[in-house]
């Protein structure tokens, strides 16, 4: 069997008392145990934040935030992503007020930017893409900004912002300069910049080579999803009891809201310029079986079985043709949660 630059790695760390907390048996005993928490809609990360912004909130602020899910009748859980994800009340006021104006192809984008289901994803006629061969990990980390993000989904979908509050991406595409016109045009801006956001200091203080894409200890970093913190899960795939709390750890980040970004690469088998992880892909949904994959380089929501993830095999279309998974960015789990 090949070697992967993380299996080693993780091999190593184990034998001298260093696995990650994530991978013992208690911690991913407790994250299958999260895993199986109620249903999906009954408590997630947004709904918690919610809560906590209308409790901290005045009297007026409150009415305004309840006013704004109800504007939204079925959709109100999009107001939950937008104060989730830290907009001011007067931009979610703002947001809610135009809903009905959006036209069906933006609502559709906003309430799921990964689609309703398995095949191509879309924003209105323009397919969710990686900009090129070293931008994957942008491609994801944009998917998943505007899952956590309506306000960023909305801009994406129509060129709008509310009030003078723009999303900091949205901020740093404006900033860039002109060019971002149409979906396309802000998809792509969207990449870039997030792309630069994890390269330009990618080796600590220096930046890491945009030709190599993004480094996974930035990724974790920069990731911006409804306050949440995250860290790098490197993963040995070779050993069984790493893969089931690698499961047990994505399951519960899903049932809660929550997707996650792995990195793919091929082994010592296919030369050591595969042993390093190379590409990125997104979960956005569990299955009976497995899991629903976001792959950027076919822009496609693609299945992936739960036992695929279990050491080496054949070229697989969820981890972008590559062979190995190798490095996965959980959520760090608050105390009390």
């Amino acid at each position: 069997m090949g070697w992967t630059a993380t299996s080693v790695a993780a091999s190593l760390a184990a034998t001298v008392g260093l696995r990650g907390r994530w991978a013992t048996p208690y911690s991913a005993a407790h994250a299958a145990g999260r895993a199986q928490r109620g249903g999906p809609d009954t408590d997630t990360v947004f709904a918690r934040a919610y809560a906590r912004r209308r409790a901290s909130a005045s009297a007026a602020d409150a009415k305004a935030l309840d006013t704004a899910r109800v504007t939204l009748g079925d959709d109100s859980t999009i107001i939950e992503r937008a104060v989730a994800a830290g907009a001011p009340i007067t931009a979610v006021a703002g947001f809610a007020a135009a809903w009905d104006t959006f036209p069906r192809t933006a609502q559709e984008a906003i309430r799921r930017p990964q689609g309703a289901g398995l095949g191509h994803v879309r924003f209105g006629a323009v397919r969710a893409t990686q900009v090129d061969e070293t931008t994957c990990g942008a491609a994801v980390m944009a998917m998943m900004l505007m899952m956590g993000d309506p306000l960023v989904a909305a801009w994406l979908m129509t060129g709008r912002h509310f009030g003078d509050y723009l999303p900091r991406e949205v901020l740093a595409v404006t900033l860039d300069g002109p060019g971002a016109r149409t979906i396309d045009e802000r998809w792509h801006a969207l990449q870039r910049v997030l792309h630069h956001q994890t390269t330009r200091t990618g080796l600590w203080v220096a930046p890491w080579p945009r030709a190599l894409g993004t480094p996974p200890w930035r990724l974790d970093d920069e990731t911006r999803f409804a306050g949440v913190r995250f860290r790098g899960a490197v993963l040995d795939d070779s050993d069984a009891g790493a893969v089931t709390a690698a499961v047990a750890h994505a399951s519960a980040a899903l049932r809660d809201g929550i997707p996650v970004p792995l990195y793919t690469s091929g082994d010592s088998d296919a030369g050591l310029a595969s042993v390093v992880p190379r590409h990125v892909v997104l979960l956005t949904g569990r299955t009976d079986h497995g899991f629903q994959v976001y792959e950027p380089g076919s822009g496609r929501i693609v299945p992936l079985a739960e036992a695929r993830l279990f050491g080496p095999g054949p070229k697989e279309p969820a981890y972008g043709q590559w062979t190995r998974a190798s490095w996965l960015v959980l959520p760090q789990v608050r105390r009390g949660h």
